[in-house]
């Protein structure tokens, strides 16, 4: 599978049944985010399969409404990939003049009726497809900005686990680096609270080839789209 054809579209009431369901509570949730944003995010679809999807929320800022959010992700926000954002946007003081849109879960590859990404579709550049489709929908419906968890450049497996894209996929379309997990000082709290092999070995790997701590730190990435 060395090349995919896939077409990027948002995720709507008429192709909900076949994008993978873990990240929302249930239907009666989906259909208030519907009413209150149109679309719950994007999907990649390959003819009826959805092989990826990305879950967005329209929120303000400094303070914001949780109630729609996932349930793990309102009793631990570092949890969740639009959790760590939100409260590093608020510690760093980042309001917007309008509606912000919030990048919460990338899941490339994790196909609906399942819990673990299909590695097939690793690599595809079917996030980065997602993200650009996100962006020119936040431009063209006046939203003020966006903020995302920029994931780890360097243990790429905590983007998986996450679901998150590496933070230099946002810097590639224009996003800016607002706050680095620890400031860059410290190991993040995944490192050990985490018991996963692959990231364990990657994060040695990452301090064996730099001993900048920064370079395993994930990012609040920001785009302000009243910028040109």
């Amino acid at each position: 599978m060395n090349e995919l054809k896939y077409i990027i579209k948002p995720i709507t009431i008429e192709n909900l049944d076949s994008v993978n369901q873990d990240c929302w509570e249930n239907r009666d949730v989906q259909l208030k985010i519907l009413e209150l944003q149109k679309i719950l995010g994007f999907g990649a679809w390959i003819d009826s399969v959805c092989v990826g999807s990305l879950h967005c929320y329209k929120i303000d800022l400094p303070d914001w409404d949780d109630a729609l959010f996932p349930e793990y992700g309102r009793k631990r926000l570092e949890d969740w990939p639009l959790g760590w954002p939100l409260l590093a946007a608020k510690a760093k003081g980042i309001i917007f003049n309008g509606p912000v849109w919030g990048h919460a879960c990338f899941h490339v590859g994790r196909l609906v009726n399942t819990h673990d990404s299909n590695r097939e579709y690793l690599g595809k550049g079917i996030g980065k497809a997602l993200l650009d489709a996100s962006v020119k929908w936040a431009r063209e419906h006046q939203y003020a900005g966006i903020i995302a968890h920029g994931g780890s450049k360097s243990v790429l497996e905590y983007n998986v686990v996450m679901g998150c894209l590496p933070w230099t996929s946002y810097k590639r379309v224009g996003f800016k680096v607002c706050a680095l997990e620890e400031d860059g000082a410290a190991m993040p709290w995944w490192t050990t609270a985490w018991d996963n092999p692959i990231i364990k070995e990657q994060v040695s790997q990452s301090l064996g080839n730099s001993d900048r701590v920064k370079d395993i730190c994930a990012r609040l990435m920001v785009l302000n789209l009243a910028d040109k």
